[in-house]
């Protein structure tokens, strides 16, 4: 009883490393874990669990800089209310004349 205790405390502390890492499926990245190689300390402390390595082998898995982004930040709208303005002062221009 005590053993399968220790052993989802384990398990449970990995996810919470994992995520705190930016895992985004922690049930995906605990199956590419050998959970006996990791042991969990007094204070709480996972050993033996090498993040970075799991970053490398699987980056897509965590949250981070192969973030896609989104838009060219070029906003055509203002282009177009900037064109339309301006001639529309030239039209108002073009009738003082007059």
């Amino acid at each position: 009883m005590e053993r399968m205790y220790k052993e989802k405390l384990k398990e449970y502390a990995v996810k919470q490393a994992l995520k705190e890492a930016g895992g985004k499926n922690t049930k995906a990245l605990l199956a590419l874990i050998e959970l006996e190689d990791i042991t969990i300390e007094d204070d709480a402390t996972v050993t033996g669990l090498d993040i970075k390595a799991l970053k490398k082998e699987v980056p897509y898995l965590f949250e981070g800089e192969n973030k896609k982004i989104q838009g060219t930040g070029h906003n055509t709208y203002n282009r177009r209310t900037e064109k339309r303005n301006e001639t529309e002062r030239q039209f108002k221009k073009a009738l003082m004349r007059r």
